[in-house]
């Protein structure tokens, strides 16, 4: 858990995330899925995750959909339905993806953040300035990880990560009051 690591080193890495990518399935999405008779797959979002997103977005962060495996619609939805700067899905090279996003914002390995679960996780959560794994992250990724989450995937950690980000730069109470004043949609 959080409690784990050093959190004055992860929020001292926090500080400097000016793009945030991550995975759906396992992060954005349970480890669960449903099928239907005809085979289609349905996948359920935390609703406060996408008020993490959006959290992050309105204080000035990129917020970016990086998913190697992405078959089915619903994360496409949802990152629409957000209003997210970028999306990508069946990317083969997600390391390739962030170079490129890196060069086009003008940023360093240091001012990108990625949480991650899972095996294809790694490579990226090596390099990049900020890593994040969910709870329930295989221990690899939770080795690797700068802060891992409360909570599981699909449970919230998207939403746990973006208030730690925003505290560590000293934004989250203002956040909070501008919020409450006015709603976030």
């Amino acid at each position: 858990m959080a409690g784990e690591k050093d959190l004055s080193k992860a929020k001292e890495k926090a500080k400097n995330v000016k793009l945030f990518a991550h995975d759906i399935h396992g992060v954005l999405t349970p480890n669960t899925f449903m099928v239907d008779i005809e085979g289609k797959r349905k996948y359920t979002f935390w609703h406060m995750d996408g008020f993490g997103d959006l959290s992050l977005h309105a204080n000035g962060i990129k917020v970016v959909y990086l998913d190697s495996s992405s078959i089915d619609d619903e994360g496409l939805y949802r990152a629409r339905e957000l209003k997210l700067d970028k999306n990508y899905f069946k990317v083969k090279d997600k390391w390739a993806k962030i170079e490129d996003l890196k060069k086009e914002i003008g940023i360093g390995d240091e001012n990108v953040a990625y949480i991650g679960c899972e095996i294809t996780d790694l490579d990226i959560m090596k390099k990049v300035g900020f890593a994040v794994a969910t709870a329930d992250a295989i221990d690899e990724a939770k080795a690797v990880a700068d802060y891992v989450t409360a909570a599981p995937g699909g449970r919230g950690p998207i939403r746990e990560v973006c208030e730690f980000i925003l505290s560590s730069m000293g934004k989250w109470d203002e956040w909070v009051d501008k919020v409450t004043k006015m709603g976030y949609k």
